[in-house]
């Protein structure tokens, strides 16, 4: 199994989870974050006087996947979120080593 994240572009999060559900995923998490990084869109980034870095509004997208489907996934997630500008966001690739179904103790694959 695989977890994926996503970072994109607020705009685009509505066309990203719409490829998302046209490939087969019809679960996922969705939160509104703030990023502070480097590859944030220069035009859309403030100052921070905390932090003394460039942050920007971000969509970030989580979802638990077999392996054999992360490059679907991915592509999906970055044609439908793909602007051209900087700024478009990043997408990370993690292996998960089990997960279990708190409701009904199914572990693997079935608890997803």
């Amino acid at each position: 199994m695989k977890e994926i994240k996503a970072y994109v572009r607020p705009e685009r999060a509505g066309a990203v989870i719409q490829a998302l559900e046209d490939v087969g995923i019809n679960g996922m998490t969705v939160i509104d974050v703030t990023a502070l990084a480097e590859w944030a869109d220069p035009r859309r980034t403030r100052f921070s006087l905390t932090h003394a870095k460039r942050y920007s509004r971000t969509v970030k997208l989580e979802l638990i996947c077999p392996a054999g489907r992360v490059n679907t996934i991915t592509e999906a997630i970055r044609v439908a979120g793909h602007t051209g500008n900087p700024g478009d966001g990043k997408i990370f690739i993690a292996d998960i080593d089990d997960a279990i179904s708190i409701r009904t103790g199914e572990r693997g694959q079935a608890a997803i």
